[in-house]
């Protein structure tokens, strides 16, 4: 599965195992159009994927060392890059009572949980809230969701603007063997061969001859 369908999965599942347990809803991701709404039986909670951005708040800068079970630096990675994906989760139901009820749990729900956990992505995780509960304050003009009924040509209904943060993981480089800083150079002094010298030819004038070993 790709990173959207993970995160599917895990709103669906931390839906159905928290507000929904018991409830006999089913949670759809369809677009909730005229069409679908003909379409549709039984109750219902939607989230519709309504857009994706990137969260720049949390970007970093360098780079993060990966180290194996010794220790040792293996390799090194750019820092994740973290990604917004906003829902907008409604409930269809029978009647408005049932609607607002199943509603307020899914308020209560969103309320108490912060995160939840990628299906295939061991302890990645997964940051959740109602867009205009953090930093950003909520503006109807520049809320996206504010202008989806109007796009969707049905009439508004009340509904849970869900933000999920999930990071992106970029490719680990190997770590390269430590450069060479140097160089050792070594000479030794050549002895005589058994007790006659070492015959040394006389090199140009001006430059020193070199030192050659005798050979038997």
């Amino acid at each position: 599965m790709n990173i959207v369908q993970q995160v599917d999965t895990a709103l669906k599942n931390g839906l159905l195992q928290g507000p929904l347990q018991g409830a006999g809803i089913s949670v759809a991701f369809d677009t909730p159009d005229s069409a679908w709404i003909a379409r549709r039986t039984g109750p219902c909670v939607n989230a519709f994927l309504h857009s994706v951005d990137e969260d720049h708040s949390r970007a970093q800068a360098g780079n993060i060392g990966v180290v194996d079970e010794e220790g040792n630096v293996v390799g090194y990675r750019r820092p994740p890059r973290h990604f917004r994906l906003s829902y907008l989760v409604t409930v269809w139901a029978q009647s408005v009572q049932d609607e607002h009820r199943m509603l307020g749990r899914l308020l209560e729900w969103c309320a108490e949980t912060e995160e939840l956990t990628l299906p295939e992505g061991g302890n990645r995780r997964l940051t959740l809230r109602l867009r205009g509960t953090g930093k950003e304050k909520l503006v109807t003009e520049d809320n996206p969701a504010a202008r989806l009924w109007t796009t969707l040509s049905i009439p508004t209904r009340p509904a849970l603007d869900l933000l999920i943060t999930v990071p992106l993981e970029r490719q680990t480089t190997e770590a390269m063997p430590a450069p060479t800083r140097g160089a050792a150079l070594r000479a030794r002094q050549l002895s005589t061969h058994g007790n006659r010298p070492v015959s040394r030819p006389q090199g140009r004038p001006g430059r020193p001859g070199r030192n050659v070993t005798e050979i038997g």
